[in-house]
């Protein structure tokens, strides 16, 4: 007969195999929702745009701030597939082929919003909330340090190291329209000028306003920032995604649960 000592010490170890190997389960599980990124225009990933733009982080010619929105073409955004996923993430990198591009300066009031938008690259209208989705979210709002260590070719492309991390993710849908980024700043900033491409028919464009408060554009262009984003899944895996380790671990758990049962049967018997 198995004494009970002998059966404490079993159920226990079970109960640790059990624990362990449903730890690395959802260990595996969360490595699965990794951070994907997609650099738009996706044609200039490791290539240099043709143009510089300085709109609207540096604006030492408007020292009131400026209003600018950018539209981002929906079939840029390959890695995110069918499924919608959170915006976490926004990056640029300096102009290559300036002698010095490193900075870092403080926005003291910046508002950035990001929508699906059913206006298209070389198409923005010039009044701003007609750019805008109903999906309208405020990702980013108040203080913001910008930064470069201007790192990469001395030519460019250099690397993507203006890094905005988003206070409040955005969940874009590709299939429902492009990708509008509206920002808006309130104070004088000033920063390197950005890597840019102006080439009409791509998929970027641009409209400003050197008035943040304005509900017209003065200027629409085909130039638009480099950027790249950053998006991580936004689902919770199905159970039948389970791997077949799992009905190992449960019958283990089980196995556990029961000898714990019988030990505290024999326990009060005795």
């Amino acid at each position: 007969m198995v004494s009970l000592n002998r059966l404490s010490r079993f159920t226990g170890r079970v109960s640790i195999i059990a624990s362990l190997l449903l730890g690395g389960f959802f260990l595996e599980t969360r490595d699965t929702a990794q951070a994907a990124t997609s650099v738009v225009p996706e044609n200039l990933s490791t290539r240099e745009g043709n143009a510089n733009n300085s709109i609207p982080f540096n604006n030492f010619f408007s020292k009131g701030g400026v209003r600018y929105q950018q539209v981002f073409a929906a079939t840029e955004f390959t890695s995110i597939d069918i499924k919608p996923q959170l915006i976490t993430q926004i990056a640029f990198r300096p102009n290559g082929g300036l002698a010095d591009s490193a900075f870092s300066s403080t926005i003291d009031n910046i508002l950035i919003n990001l929508s699906t938008s059913k206006s298209g690259p070389d198409a923005l209208s010039t009044t701003f909330e007609d750019n805008v989705g109903g999906d309208v979210t405020t990702v980013y709002s108040g203080s913001l340090l910008m930064s470069s260590a201007n790192t990469g070719p001395s030519g460019g492309p250099k690397d993507f190291d203006i890094v905005i991390d988003l206070q409040n993710p955005f969940l874009y849908d590709p299939n429902q329209g492009n990708l509008l980024l509206d920002v808006r700043t309130f104070s004088f900033s000033e920063t390197a000028s950005f890597d840019a491409e102006k080439t009409f028919g791509d998929s970027i464009s641009r409209v400003y306003s050197l008035d943040p408060n304005a509900s017209i554009a003065d200027v629409a262009d085909t130039t638009g920032l480099v950027t790249k984003f950053t998006t991580t899944p936004n689902f919770i895996p199905e159970p039948t995604a389970i791997p077949e380790p799992s009905s190992t671990v449960g019958l283990l758990a089980v196995g556990a649960l029961t000898g714990v049962s019988l030990l505290k049967r024999k326990q009060k018997e005795a």
